[in-house]
């Protein structure tokens, strides 16, 4: 009993009947009977011997003996036994209630290994039900570094402890860490630091978060929350296997990372669900040489798919090769994508074909909220875009093929370059930027028209008349997304026109192009009307 700190005044009562047992046992004790056996088995071997025999159990037939004992007839073995285990049993899981545990020695434990500080703030305290557990109040943990990073904080932790030596409280053996309503801020900025919590090659305590929310931040900007989160850490010598479930943007999300030894050679397999939206996320990590990590990815949502081959190092992924498809597309996609310090990319998208009526066609399908998202761009969502298309789909077949090199940067969409293959007609390039405040986003553009065959581009919007036609025309306007209407600025054939010109341009635009909506902004025969219209306003 001497690992047992048990407060005595708890045991008062019980003291006083063992003393009581005690004094009347000592009664019918022959102290000169002992004292005559003792002597006897010292001084002879032989008897020591046979008395050693006497008591060792591998020289009777125990199952022989069982099958003597009369159960049935026996009260003691039926009832009292029983009890007496439950008793003890019961007497063995309560008494550590009665200890005083050290708060230091607990956040060593918890935190062994581990590149991180855990505080209790609140208070330790035992349970035996439903199993052995010491329950902790308001916990953080903390990111050992440089500046003080709070990984999260946590009302309620529970230690699930061993059955085995409950009563040594200095050799309880912790099984599984167990911590609900937590809530945890994520910077994406200190993704490096949070990489490092479990490099050391060891086995850890299980740990079990539930009920908790994870927001991702960028330093002080908040980005998003996975609420509802479940987190689950399995981090052995050989392995780390980890499986995120919670709600993102309004959608369940379920996360499962694996990690394992495969010849030698560290391998990883990230599975990403988000089951509201149909999207699946397969990423496979095998390391090299170099500190070069390659792997394989597959991105499946709906009939939209994109699949390929790339390299990873120092928070920078290479796509080496891939194919993107879907409904409206057929392509590769190339290039590096940068995640630290800052979220960045550099991709060429080479399309095949490009079926640009479909694409406006599901467009049109949106509701007016939805079409207005689209050109709601993230402002985490940073980098340069190269897209081409060698064949494009369309009612008129007016445009053949484009290229195009955009940036985006903070919100906001920077066309730097658009060129229009107009086939035997000329060609049409346009630079131009998208800009999105709160309550608006507005595309401010700059367009040049060329036009090599003149009697085919007239012949092409149905124009017959022999009017001298300008080989090339500029367009300097805006277009207001969110009310849907167009303000022209300037428009120069071989001379700038007139105001009152482009103001009757710009109301005809606005009346027959975009009167319902969008809807009829790429319809061809209205086009045509629109065109008549300008000419003769022209003329």
């Amino acid at each position: 009993m001497k690992y047992i700190n048990i407060k005595r005044y708890k045991f008062s009562t019980i003291s006083k009947g063992l003393n009581s047992l005690l004094d009347a046992a000592l009664k019918y004790i022959n102290f000169q009977r002992i004292k005559k056996s003792y002597n006897y088995l010292i001084n002879k071997k032989n008897n020591l011997r046979n008395f050693y025999l006497y008591f060792n159990l591998r020289n009777y037939n125990i199952a022989s003996i069982l099958r003597k004992i009369k159960f049935r007839s026996n009260k003691f073995l039926v009832y009292h036994f029983p009890l007496f285990i439950i008793f003890f049993g019961f007497l063995y899981l309560l008494i550590p209630t009665f200890y005083n545990y050290d708060k230091s020695n607990i956040q060593n434990i918890i935190c062994k290994n581990i590149k991180v500080n855990c505080i209790i703030r609140g208070k330790v305290s035992y349970s035996f039900f439903p199993t052995p557990r010491l329950k902790i109040k308001d916990l953080e943990i903390n990111l050992v570094s440089k500046n003080k990073i709070q990984l999260a904080k946590v009302n309620d932790a529970s230690l699930k402890l061993s059955y085995k030596n409950l009563l040594a409280k200095e050799k309880h053996k912790i099984k599984k860490v167990e911590i609900k309503n937590f809530k945890s801020d994520i910077n994406l900025n200190d993704i490096k630091n949070y990489t490092k919590i479990f490099k050391k090659k060891t086995n850890y305590i299980p740990i079990n978060f539930k009920k908790g929310e994870i927001q991702l931040k960028d330093d002080k900007n908040y980005i998003a929350a996975i609420k509802e989160a479940g987190l689950t850490l399995n981090v052995l010598e050989d392995s780390k296997k980890i499986k995120l479930i919670g709600r993102f943007l309004d959608s369940e999300i379920n996360l499962n990372f694996n990690e394992e030894i495969v010849d030698n050679k560290p391998t990883a397999d990230i599975i990403i669900k988000i089951q509201d939206i149909n999207f699946l996320s397969k990423i496979k990590f095998v390391n090299s040489a170099n500190y070069i990590k390659n792997g394989k990815f597959l991105l499946k949502q709906g009939k939209n798919k994109a699949s390929g081959i790339f390299d990873y190092k120092d928070s920078e992924i290479k796509i080496i090769k891939s194919n993107v498809r879907n409904a409206f597309i057929d392509g590769k996609l190339l290039g590096n994508i940068v995640f630290l310090p800052f979220f960045d990319f550099k991709l060429d998208l080479d399309l095949n074909s490009i079926n640009f009526t479909k694409l406006y066609n599901y467009f049109l399908s949106l509701d007016k909220e939805d079409q207005t998202k689209i050109f709601r761009i993230n402002n985490k969502v940073n980098g340069k875009l190269n897209l081409s298309s060698e064949k494009l789909y369309t009612k008129n077949n007016l445009v053949k093929s484009f290229e195009s090199r955009l940036k985006f940067y903070n919100g906001n969409l920077k066309i730097e370059q658009l060129l229009l293959n107009l086939g035997k007609l000329g060609a049409a390039d346009m630079t131009g930027r998208l800009d999105n405040k709160e309550k608006s986003s507005n595309f401010k553009f700059e367009s040049n028209i060329f036009v090599d065959n003149k009697k085919k581009f007239l012949s092409k919007f149905g124009i017959y008349n022999k009017e001298d036609l300008s080989s090339d025309l500029f367009v300097q306007g805006n277009f207001d997304l969110e009310n849907i209407r167009v303000s022209l600025y300037e428009i120069s054939a071989k001379e700038k026109f007139k105001t009152e010109d482009t103001n009757y341009i710009e109301s005809e635009f606005n009346d027959l192009m975009l009167y319902n909506g969008y809807v009829d902004l790429f319809n061809f025969q209205k086009f045509k009307v629109f065109l008549k219209s300008a000419r003769d306003d022209e003329n």
